[in-house]
C-alpha cells in the first residue's frame, strides 16, 4: 500500500514540515543507515551510537515533526511520521537500513511493510507492531497522552503515537526485509510485543541487552552497534 504524492492512504493531505536531518560518515557508503528516535525524544538519543556506525557507514538521523529542531505541524498522525520517514530515506538514497527506537521502530516497520523496495534491512529497538484490539489501542493512546505532558514536544505531537487501526500488526507476516529486534532486559512494557513479532516472524533475530532498560542504544551503544553491523547487508 503506497501513499500518493501529498495524500495518505486515507485520502488526506500529507503535510511537509521542515525536518532537521543530520548526516555523518562517508557519502559513498551504501546502504545508508537511517536512525529514527521515539516519541518525546530527539535525534540526540543516537549520540553514542552514531560515531561507532559512521566509521564504515553513511548514518542519517532526524527529528520527528514537532520534536527537537524539526518544525511543528498542523497535524500529527502516524501516517505523517511514515511520510516524513519516506522523505528522509529518499534523501539518503534508498534502499536503506532502517533503525528505529520505540515510536521510530513502529514507523520504520510501517515503511518496511508498505515500501519493502526501499528497505535493505530493519532494526527495531524496544518497539512493537501495535494492537489488534480496539480497547487496547485506546488504552495505549490514553497512556501516550499522559506521557506527552512531561515532554518538550509540540502540542498534539502525541498523535504520532496514536493507534488508529490494526493495519501493521495484521500485515506483520508479510514483512520482507531481514529483521533484527533489540530489547533491553529490563524493558517489561515492550517485551510482549517483541515476543509476538518473534513468533510471527520466526526467521527474525532477537538480541536482549543484559542490564538495559528502554534505551539500550544509549548506555550499551557498543553492543547495539555491533548487532546492527551484523545485519547491514553487503552492497
Amino acid at each position: 500500500m503506497r501513499e500518493r504524492d501529498g495524500v495518505d492512504r486515507y485520502g488526506r493531505r500529507i503535510e511537509t514540515p521542515t525536518l532537521h536531518i543530520d548526516t555523518t560518515g562517508s557519502p559513498d557508503a551504501r546502504p545508508p543507515i537511517v536512525l529514527t528516535h521515539g516519541f518525546g525524544d530527539t535525534s540526540a538519543t543516537w549520540d553514542s551510537l552514531v560515531p561507532l556506525l559512521a566509521e564504515r557507514h553513511l548514518v542519517v538521523r532526524w527529528d520527528l515533526r514537532g520534536h527537537g529542531c524539526s518544525s511543528p505541524a498542523d497535524r500529527y498522525h502516524p501516517d505523517d511520521g511514515v511520510a516524513d520517514l519516506r522523505r528522509v530515506v529518499d534523501a539518503a538514497g534508498d534502499p536503506a537500513v532502517l533503525v528505529g527506537h520505540s515510536l521510530g521502530g513502529f514507523l520504520s516497520l510501517t515503511v518496511a511493510l508498505r515500501h519493502p523496495e526501499c528497505v535493505r534491512a530493519l532494526v527495531l529497538i524496544a518497539s512493537g507492531p501495535g494492537y489488534r484490539d480496539a480497547a487496547a489501542r485506546q488504552r495505549w493512546n490514553d497512556y501516550v497522552d499522559g506521557v506527552a505532558s512531561g515532554t518538550d514536544t509540540a502540542p498534539g505531537a502525541a498523535g504520532l503515537c496514536h493507534q488508529h487501526d490494526s493495519w501493521v500488526i495484521d500485515h506483520l507476516a508479510e514483512l520482507r526485509p531481514p529483521l533484527l529486534q533489540i530489547l533491553g532486559e529490563r524493558d517489561e512494557r515492550f517485551r510482549p510485543g517483541v515476543d509476538y513479532v518473534a513468533r510471527v516472524l520466526p526467521e527474525s533475530r532477537l538480541i536482549v541487552v543484559a542490564g538495559a532498560g528502554h534505551f539500550p542504544h544509549v548506555r550499551y551503544a557498543t553492543e547495539v552497534a555491533a548487532a546492527i553491523e551484523r545485519v547491514v547487508p553487503p552492497v
